[in-house]
């Protein structure tokens, strides 16, 4: 029994441990470097020579002893050179190897963007089987679009790259069009082609490089006109244009024409807003239900939401408003229009809240003394409001809080004021008082001193005696 597990045992790790081996010996070459000395070279310029170089690596080491480079453009044009190995002598062990090579671009070439790559690596044999590496192609070396991988060969600067460097138009069928930007220019609305609008190219036609510009002409420019940059529509009709993305130094140049109807222009939207009675500041804040505002041209079921100019007074959310304050609230709307209208001009709705009045209890004696030098002031707002006193009878009398403060005899101004509050409209009362006597000579004390004797002397303007001086 013992005999048979064992049997069984060493069977199973022989067949995991030989599928470990092949599963391993499966594996890919690996591509540590993959890279050439220049990235782009001018046709016309000086050195046309370009080195090569790649590292590879298995566990099995590598079979070759040199592999051939292909240099490819987009019409499938293409040169090639020998990459040779650099270990010498060679030594089929090791793991990693590098192959080199040079090649020099013939002045004839058409240029383009060349991608470089290297087919037919493989490894050593190992349980009977040679992994072979597959295309191995150039890496990513730049975001020039339709040119990210490969090597630039220009002519006297110029690359002429045949890639859609300007796409669309956006609006219309969408039949065989592509973005870069796909979701920015599936979802852009549709121009309005309407007399009086402008068309704004830019808008609707995608530019795939960076800082570069479109040309617009119009060759209907009794329909529409073009200053170069935008369409202004004259007049109904058909309307032909075209976008050129001119040649860069970078791309070929593309032109993409287009005709459009030209309908007639849009009308303004009137809105109908209707009139709301004055309110009552006496139980604010309120919410009021706004009546539904339409605009013409728009379905019945839009609804026109405002905006408040005074906020602090009312504030709108959707067809309900807060209101907090008295006063005038103000209210505009304004449509956005459509592609058959024009946005409406602003509308503004005025709501009148009325401020609750007050009334102000207020009374003063006929006379004041002006020895008593203070006397309480007690008006009262039918309220409860808080009360504010002030005098215009300068040097005759002045109010400190709620006290009216006698100075000298003469007549005395008071009025008792409350100045309002968010929902109660403001009021004054004005009394006059006549203040009589007048006021007492106040004394002083000063100390006189001579020498170790002192002597204090009161008055209404006390002096030393004669030898004494004032101490200080």
């Amino acid at each position: 029994m013992f005999n048979k597990f064992f049997l069984v045992l060493v069977s199973a790790f022989l067949f995991f441990g030989n599928f470990t081996s092949i599963a391993t010996a499966s594996e890919k070459p690996l591509v540590a470097k993959f890279s050439s000395s220049k990235d782009e070279l001018d046709l016309f310029g000086t050195n046309m020579l370009i080195d090569f170089e790649l590292v590879i690596s298995h566990q099995a080491g590598i079979s070759n002893q040199s592999a051939v480079l292909v240099l490819t453009n987009s019409t499938n044009n293409s040169i090639s050179t020998v990459l040779t190995r650099t270990d010498k002598p060679i030594n089929f062990s090791n793991k990693q190897v590098t192959f080199q090579g040079s090649l020099t671009i013939p002045r004839n070439l058409n240029p383009g963007v060349y991608t470089y790559s290297v087919e037919g690596i493989s490894s050593n044999l190992q349980n009977g089987m040679k992994i072979d590496a597959g295309k191995i192609a150039g890496p990513k070396i730049r975001n020039l679009k339709g040119a990210e991988t490969g090597i630039l060969i220009r002519s006297n600067g110029y690359l002429d790259l045949n890639y859609s460097g300007l796409n669309g138009p956006s609006y219309g069928s969408q039949f065989g069009k592509t973005y870069e930007d796909a979701a920015k220019f599936l979802s852009m609305p549709a121009p309005i082609w309407r007399v009086n609008e402008i068309f704004d190219p830019s808008k609707y036609f995608e530019i795939v490089e960076t800082g570069s510009k479109i040309d617009l002409n119009s060759a209907t420019p009794k329909i529409c006109t073009s200053d170069g940059t935008v369409l202004k529509l004259l007049r109904t009709g058909e309307c032909t244009y075209s976008v050129t993305l001119p040649r860069s130094k970078n791309y070929i140049s593309k032109t993409i024409t287009d005709t459009v109807s030209i309908s007639s222009p849009r009308l303004e939207q009137v809105l109908f807003i209707e009139t709301i009675p004055n309110l009552s500041a006496a139980n604010l804040p309120i919410t009021l239900r706004l009546n539904p505002v339409y605009s013409s041209g728009l379905s019945t079921a839009e609804y026109l939401y405002p905006t408040s100019v005074t906020p602090l007074i009312c504030e709108p959310s959707q067809y309900t408003v807060r209101i907090y304050s008295g006063g005038t609230c103000t209210l505009n709307y304004q449509s956005s229009g459509n592609s058959n209208y024009l946005p409406s001009k602003i509308y503004t709705q005025t709501i009148n809240i009325d401020f609750e009045k007050q009334s102000i209890s207020f009374e003063l004696p006929a006379t004041l003394d002006v020895q008593l030098g203070k006397y309480p002031l007690t008006a009262k707002s039918s309220k409860s409001a808080q009360m504010t006193y002030s005098t215009n009878s300068t040097g005759i009398c002045s109010t400190l809080n709620s006290e009216l403060i006698l100075l000298k005899a003469g007549e005395c101004s008071v009025t008792a004021i409350q100045v309002g509050t968010s929902t109660l409209a403001p009021t004054s009362v004005t009394k006059t008082v006549t203040i009589i006597g007048t006021t007492a000579i106040a004394e002083k004390t000063i100390i006189c001193v001579k020498g170790n004797k002192t002597k204090k002397v009161s008055g209404t303007n006390p002096k030393c005696p004669k030898g004494y001086k004032v101490k200080r």
